[in-house]
């Protein structure tokens, strides 16, 4: 085991952070090493990087082409396939930023989208 001193913790988070490991029976340091061990194990597994387009369309088959999430990223229109459901969303998507535009299948919500999506100007249903 470390020790660690951590500075510059936002006040909100930490409270936040240490009721839940009261609610979980645990030490602030279980909790904060079950946290690292889970993003070190994210970030760890194959992602890729698709950006700097104009446009793009991707399908279900597309994202099953591929062996990890994929992080979208500079591009003016990105449509997803109808055939996109918010399993595969979310299992395949990793993030989509500085998108000017996303259009999205009837099959996920805005607000699903919405969760991966960070500087996006729009989200609309296709």
């Amino acid at each position: 085991m470390t020790d660690v001193t951590i500075r510059g913790i936002d006040d909100d988070v930490y409270a936040n952070f240490t009721s839940e490991a009261k609610k979980r029976n645990l030490s602030i340091g279980e909790l904060t090493t079950l946290v690292m061990r889970a993003l070190v194990e994210e970030i760890s597994t194959t992602n890729y990087r698709i950006g700097n387009l104009n446009s793009l369309q991707v399908s279900k088959k597309d994202l099953e082409s591929l062996k990890g999430p994929v992080m979208f990223h500079n591009i003016k229109s990105l449509e997803f396939a109808d055939d996109i459901d918010w399993d595969m969303f979310d299992a395949r998507i990793m993030s989509i930023k500085n998108c000017a535009k996303v259009l999205i299948p009837k099959t996920l919500t805005r607000f699903q989208v919405l969760t991966k999506c960070a500087m996006v100007s729009e989200v609309k249903s296709s």
